[in-house]
């Protein structure tokens, strides 16, 4: 926070000389115009012309008998701290909507409350208008604590108190103001005459949105869930697989510079009206649509490959939010690369830093619908072989976010938790982006709401159909219909702790209950292939599997998979069972096969099996992906009807933690230092290898590189300096990942204390 008042006194701004973005895209706003007026007909002109027309946007500082103003305080450190603001690395004036605040003015000369008319001025926008409210006139009432208005009764002033020669006004906006920059002006004029002065205050005044107030859209009434949701910098995204996972550390950073700008900067991009800026459902919108670069050349590129340029930095590098924005604010160029997690981590920084209640969701076996089918299509060959190129994908996580707020555009009961994605997958009013949808209205199948519901449902809720292909005739079979193959803990940071928190009754009734199946009957309505009636086929099932994984092994080591094979019908079956091993990514999509091996069984009715896949390293160590992340398929074909079943799972085998070694306690200010250390316990070589560290409000983002190769059992260390700069925020922490070219994904975290804070 700054120990000192911004003031301004005359012409001169004693606001620090520091870096600013230009935060409104002249190029996009011509653009707009000559659409507007394709024509070039004279009365096109810039939003500079238009602002220079307007009288009241000019400063008037003629000497004479009407008041002049000498100095505007805007209170910044009270009115922060009341706001709560103070955390914001950047110097302005930061207010919450719906909330007052105040300010000071000195003037010339003694105020003479039966001659002397005070007016405060807020001007918003590129094209500021009185008649669209985003010019708003408050008259100062000198003579008494009564409260004034502007011509909305909207925005409201009051006199605190009144000094011989300056007055301290205490502002209220409205809840639903609009979000970002305002221009002060303070007006006098005297009674009985034209005369007047205007002065500009010198400085910037921003207004967020404001989950503290109770009329605000974005409200939370929990203190906790708004310390989480709003406040907390840092964080767990969940990643890995339905049976194992964990929250991978991130540094949100929504305080830092320019996280802020960054939001105001993609609006003005997207070129969203001045007027829209008071609802998070336009702002949510653009925010999805303008964090990747698919469209618009947004602030993220998204790469799903297993090989990358030399100059760029791998999504599994990343450690938090603040270094792709810092890149991207001074290239403007779309930041190379990014994942899901990515884009979510990158979404609840910037949603965050505008004050919308935000955190980030994992899905867990989450499906990826492509044909409004709103199932789930899997596909394989009359032996057993999978048919990767037919499939839907299923992500073996996918992470999207949810943001807190009312939902004025739907009908009652739709408020609250809204999903939203900004990782591109799939278009919405042709713009690739997602949501805001509603949690309620996702779990209760009303996919027929805005925004993207049934995309979302069948992300989560999806029946998996799984498709025997006969490629000699052309034809398809419905094997199978599972119903509780997508959508697996869904998952995000609980408040207050590092644990997880689980929200899939949240987003979709109980599995297997008979209002889920109505739900899922009910959305089967609304597919594009609701004709095929799949629902009423005849899929009972004759053999059942159980895989076991092996979630303890590491990379190196050999494994096994097993697979319980089990005879369900009321009589013997002979079984041809087929395994199939690939390498595999996170998105599902299959890599280089390791191992096939066949079995044939022989059941007696209700009897079951254990059948083991053995997989050395030699096998799998020459085709591993990065990721070290494999998929397993196996199929069960009765071999008198030619009935068959299928199964899948995926896993990651176990990976090297970076040892993080730092103070329990570290002094305010005061440099300290971290020391990383890496075992590689992998069996590979490699190479390439790097450390990208930082520490939310103590170390930027860091890439510290490894010059040689990283042999089988060597150690690598590396030591950074710590300095807390936050000087309210007590809890912090190092976060570190370790790349190189063979393995990615090797991670690690350490907490520390912050002590001797100013209070």
């Amino acid at each position: 926070m700054p120990r000192r008042r911004s003031t301004t006194e005359g012409n001169a701004s004693t606001t620090p000389k520091k870096r600013r973005y230009n935060l409104r895209d002249t190029a996009a706003r011509r653009r707009r115009n000559l659409a507007e007026n394709p024509e070039g007909r004279t009365n096109t002109i810039t939003d500079e012309e238009f602002r220079n027309k307007l009288s009241n946007l000019k400063e008037n500082k003629e000497p004479g008998k009407v008041l002049s103003v000498s100095k505007v305080d805007t209170l910044t450190y009270e009115n922060r701290k009341a706001h709560n603001t103070y955390d914001y690395d950047q110097e302005d004036v930061i207010l919450r909507r719906g909330q007052e605040f105040k300010v000071d003015v000195e003037f010339d000369r003694d105020i003479d409350v039966e001659y002397d008319n005070v007016t405060l001025q807020f001007v918003f926008g590129s094209r500021p208008k009185e008649s669209k409210g985003s010019i708003i006139r408050i008259p100062l009432n000198l003579n008494s604590t009564v409260i004034s208005t502007d011509i909305g009764k909207c925005w409201k002033i009051v006199t605190e108190k009144q000094e011989s020669k300056a007055v301290r006004c205490v502002i209220t906006p409205p809840p639903d103001a609009c979000i970002g920059d305002y221009e002060l002006f303070v007006e006098t004029k005297l009674k009985d005459g034209k005369e007047s002065s205007r002065h500009k205050f010198d400085g910037r005044i921003i207004i967020l949105f404001n989950p503290w107030c109770k009329d605000d859209s974005v409200y939370m009434d929990d203190p906790s869930f708004r310390e989480e949701y709003v406040m907390n910098d840092s964080g767990r995204i969940w990643v890995g697989s339905k049976w194992r996972n964990y929250g991978r550390a991130w540094n949100f950073g929504q305080f830092d510079e320019p996280a802020l700008d960054a939001v105001f900067y993609l609006l003005d991009k997207a070129e969203l009206s001045d007027e829209a800026r008071n609802s998070p459902v336009s702002i949510i919108r653009t925010i999805s649509s303008f964090v990747n670069s698919l469209d618009n050349d947004g602030m993220l590129e998204g790469r799903w490959t297993a090989d990358y340029p030399e100059d760029c930095t791998k999504p599994t590098a990343w450690t938090g939010s603040v270094a792709i924005i810092k890149q991207y604010m001074e290239t403007k160029e779309p930041v190379q690369f990014g994942q899901c997690w990515v884009f979510s981590g990158l979404t609840t920084t910037l949603c965050r830093a505008i004050g919308i209640p935000t955190r980030s969701v994992t899905n867990f076996q989450s499906a990826h619908d492509t044909d409004c089918s709103m199932t789930i299509d899997r596909h394989y060959d009359a032996e057993g072989e999978p048919l990767e190129y037919l499939d839907d994908s299923v992500w073996n996580f996918h992470v999207w976010n949810d943001s807190w707020f009312k939902r004025y555009d739907l009908p009652d009961g739709y408020d609250g938790w809204q999903a939203h994605d900004g990782t591109p997958q799939e278009t919405s009013e042709g713009v690739m982006r997602c949501g805001p949808a509603p949690l309620r209205a996702i779990k209760d199948g009303h996919v027929y709401l805005n925004y993207d519901v049934g995309f979302v449902f069948s992300e989560v809720n999806g029946d998996r159909i799984v498709w025997e292909v006969n490629e000699d005739k052309g034809t398809m079979e419905v094997m199978q219909i599972d119903r509780h193959s997508v959508g697996w803990n869904i998952s995000t940071k609980a408040v207050g702790s590092d644990l997880v928190e689980l929200l899939d009754e949240q987003y979709k009734h109980w599995e297997y209950s008979d209002e889920e199946r109505r739900v899922v009957k009910f959305v089967n309505r609304f597919s594009t292939r609701r004709q095929e009636n799949i629902y009423n086929l005849d899929t009972k099932k004759e053999i059942d599997f159980n895989i076991i994984l092996p979630h303890n092994a590491m990379v190196g080591e050999d494994f096994s998979v097993y697979a319980m094979v089990k005879n369900v019908a009321d009589e013997k079956r002979d079984i041809i069972v087929k395994s199939t091993l690939v390498n595999s990514f996170y998105t599902g999509l299959p890599g280089k096969r390791v191992k096939t091996m066949k079995f044939t069984e022989t059941l007696d009715a209700g009897e079951e099996k254990k059948i083991v896949l053995p997989v050395t390293y030699k096998e799998y160590g020459s085709t591993m992906n990065p990721e070290a992340r494999f998929q397993i398929f196996i199929t069960g074909k009765n071999v008198a009807t030619g009935r068959m079943h299928a199964i899948e799972e995926s896993f990651v085998l176990n990976k090297p933690e970076i040892i993080i070694e730092v103070p329990e306690e570290v002094e305010y200010g005061e440099e300290t230092e971290a020391t990383l250390t890496f075992t590689n316990t992998t069996g590979f070589k490699l190479t390439q290898c790097a450390f990208y560290v930082e520490s939310p409000g103590c170390l930027e983002a860091v890439k510290l590189e490894h010059t040689r190769t990283l042999l089988p059992g060597k150690d690598w260390s590396e030591t950074v300096k710590l300095k807390p700069r936050r000087k309210y925020r007590s809890r912090r922490e190092v976060v570190a990942e370790f790349t190189s070219n063979e393995i990615v994904g090797m991670e690690g975290n350490c907490r520390f204390k912050v002590v001797n804070l100013i209070k």
